[in-house]
């Protein structure tokens, strides 16, 4: 009888640190998943936010202080701490060291002319790093692969890497609306500037403003970009096999007569 006893009161204590053992594994686990969300929210917050003030200054670039992209990039980094292995929180951390360099080159004087340059070619330089970065972590974006052909064509490297980033975004991201507004942009600079490069890029460029036109993400900047080139009837032209929700969109591309 009293080793009965004993070995009931050995099961029961053994039940006890069981039951003691998984309210803590619980409890852990439950503190662990607050945390973590907490993490998510402030991470996502700011990658929002981030993504929303670039989206502004993309449309009006005058609104890109530094001082509103320092903030941005102090927001950015703290999503990075959270979450360092995270490839589009670098490829948003890329875009605003460019946005950087651009607003510190047009608040540049005369005088402070050559120390702006080696100020943009090093915040270039960083947005390089991020773009490199997020590539490391998610080979096929096409978003990364343009923001390093941006950063050579910013620097006037239009050389064989230049074309090897443009011709890897291209090919991870065709129907990509990113590439879409690279391909436009370039190719119509190139062209207005009668560039040896616009041969380059011709077949492509002719490509891209038709599917960058079909596209609702990126067709208000490709059309943009036409209309600041003064090229509509020089795209006109070319897109004149596209159909005709395309070629309605292009300024006096269709005749109603």
């Amino acid at each position: 009888m009293a080793m009965d006893f004993r070995a009931l009161r050995s099961k029961i204590a053994t039940s006890v640190k069981l039951s003691v053992a998984l309210r803590l594994l619980v409890g852990g686990l439950a503190l662990w998943c607050v945390v973590w969300s907490a993490q998510l929210f402030i991470a996502g917050n700011a990658y929002y936010n981030v993504k929303n003030s670039i989206s502004l200054w993309q449309k009006k670039p005058e609104l890109a202080s530094i001082e509103s992209i320092d903030r941005a990039l102090d927001k950015i980094a703290t999503a990075l701490n959270y979450f360092p292995k995270n490839a589009l929180y670098y490829q948003i951390q890329g875009q605003l060291y460019e946005w950087k360099a651009y607003s510190e080159s047009e608040s540049a004087t005369v005088e402070s002319m050559q120390t702006i340059k080696e100020n943009e070619s090093r915040k270039l330089s960083h947005a390089a790093a991020s773009y490199e970065k997020s590539l490391a972590l998610r080979p096929n974006w096409s978003g990364s692969w343009i923001g390093l052909a941006s950063i050579k064509w910013k620097l006037n490297e239009l050389d064989e890497t230049f074309y090897t980033y443009l011709n890897r975004a291209i090919n991870v991201g065709p129907q990509d609306a990113i590439v879409h507004k690279f391909v436009a942009e370039y190719g119509l600079a190139m062209f207005s500037a009668r560039s040896v490069h616009y041969v380059k890029i011709q077949s492509r460029l002719k490509r891209h403003l038709d599917l960058g036109i079909q596209n609702p993400l990126s067709r208000d900047f490709v059309l943009n970009t036409i209309q600041k080139q003064n090229a509509n009837a020089t795209v006109c032209r070319w897109l004149k096999a596209s159909s005709y929700p395309v070629r309605k969109r292009i300024p006096n591309c269709v005749s109603y007569d």
